[in-house]
């Protein structure tokens, strides 16, 4: 069976590197013929990168078809991206037995393309864009943008041949809504993790713990983008209060927007406690080995629902504990897990009872590290997401199959 996979992220990315390519690397493994349709930004698209990703994807037979990806202005560069990508995957594979959507904008590619190609499509949901770009302050709430795209999201919804959302909570809020209809094929996958990849390395962490000045000092890590709807400063008030319940820890953040820490930490006067470091994607897993714990806290919003944030897993896989809210996508129904941590607000009293928890777990690393590397692969672990992934693949295809192969008309 042929697939043709549509995402808006670049597979240069960090994102695309540790989000897309695992999944269609393994579900080729899995007998799905693979064309890769991507939108590549310049700033992670150099030669070397194009390079390695082309490589990676030929050495599996994956047929990989990169556009450049435009950024402004946002609408126009929006709609010309659409086109390109649906004018390539007119011409990308003679035949198509299945299109893969990954977000919004793909997904509006993928429902011309099921039209005009007669194929099932996948919307992929990693997100409702309206809602989030509306919480994180780039669109005024109830705009005409936003109003335009919550449109065209419930509309894509409502056409999906199959649906795929990252938490069970979004599915059940739109399927009350009345958005998901009540025949058609789902799924939950989290941001999965390769847990032979993110690990504890125990040389890596001696090396990097040297070269960063760390010591045997217990180590905070933060990894991943900062600003919208992540909060820092809230991270540096939990470092503060959890430090003084937890003698000599020291903060890590392992980032690509460098920046955005050093201004907060340096506003602060937190250069000598807390490190910030600008590391490529493919060694984040050595820097997180180096610390102890992991943190991240999201803004309480209701685009959260949506949310699985990758690094959850990442931290997990890596022997790390988890700090993060509790409104931050199903992050709630982990409550009772031993290496997860919760908080309920920003607030010390919340900061400071997580600490204490947080205190009683580095005083049994051994144990904490088994706890947490059992929770990524029940919960996070690369090979489920990838049998959820190959079961919905089958049940699309076997239902329009069975309707002769045509997309139902909407």
């Amino acid at each position: 069976m042929r697939v043709l996979y549509v995402t808006y992220n670049g597979l240069t990315e960090p994102l695309g590197e540790r989000q897309v390519l695992p999944y269609v690397i393994g579900l080729a493994a899995r007998g799905w013929e693979y064309t890769v349709l991507s939108f590549e930004k310049e700033e992670t698209a150099g030669v070397e990168s194009m390079a390695r990703v082309r490589r990676r994807l030929s050495e599996r037979g994956i047929r990989w078809h990169p556009l450049r990806y435009h950024r402004r202005p946002t609408l126009p560069a929006t709609a010309y991206d659409g086109l390109r990508g649906m004018i390539e995957g007119l011409t990308a594979d003679r035949r198509v037995d299945l299109i893969h959507a990954r977000s919004t904008v793909p997904a509006t590619i993928a429902r011309s393309l099921a039209l005009l190609r007669r194929a099932p499509w996948i919307f992929d949901v990693r997100g409702l864009v309206a809602r989030e770009y509306a919480d994180a302050g780039h669109w005024p709430p109830n705009g005409w943008l936003f109003r335009l795209t919550e449109r065209v999201e419930r509309t894509l919804l409502r056409a999906a041949d199959g649906l795929v959302f990252l938490t069970d909570r979004i599915r059940r809020d739109l399927s009350e809504k009345g958005l998901v209809p009540t025949d058609r094929p789902t799924a939950v996958i989290p941001c999965a993790v390769d847990t032979t990849v993110f690990k504890p390395q125990a040389a890596e962490r001696r090396r990097i713990r040297a070269d960063l000045g760390l010591g045997d000092s217990p180590v905070l890590v933060y990894s991943g983008s900062l600003g919208s709807w992540y909060r820092f400063e809230e991270m540096l008030d939990f470092f503060l209060v959890a430090r003084q319940r937890i003698p000599g820890l020291r903060f890590l953040v392992v980032t690509l927007n460098p920046e955005i820490a050093a201004k907060a930490v340096l506003a602060r006067r937190l250069e000598s406690d807390v490190t910030v470091v600008r590391v490529e994607a493919g060694d984040v897993p050595a820097y997180l080995s180096a610390a102890d714990v992991g943190i991240c806290f999201l803004g309480e919003s209701a685009s959260k629902a949506a949310s699985s944030p990758t690094k959850y897993g990442e931290y997990l896989a890596s022997g790390l504990p988890v700090v993060t809210n509790r409104w931050t996508g199903d992050a709630a129904t982990l409550d009772a897990e031993a290496p997860w941590l919760l908080i309920d607000g920003f607030e010390q009293a919340e900061y400071s009872q997580t600490a204490s928890r947080l205190d009683a777990l580095l005083a049994d690393p051994l144990r904490t590290r088994d706890a947490s590397r059992a929770l990524a692969a029940r919960g996070f672990g690369l090979e489920g997401a990838l049998e959820r992934y190959d079961a919905l693949y089958r049940r699309v295809v076997g239902r329009a199959s069975r309707a002769n192969t045509t997309p139902r008309q909407r």
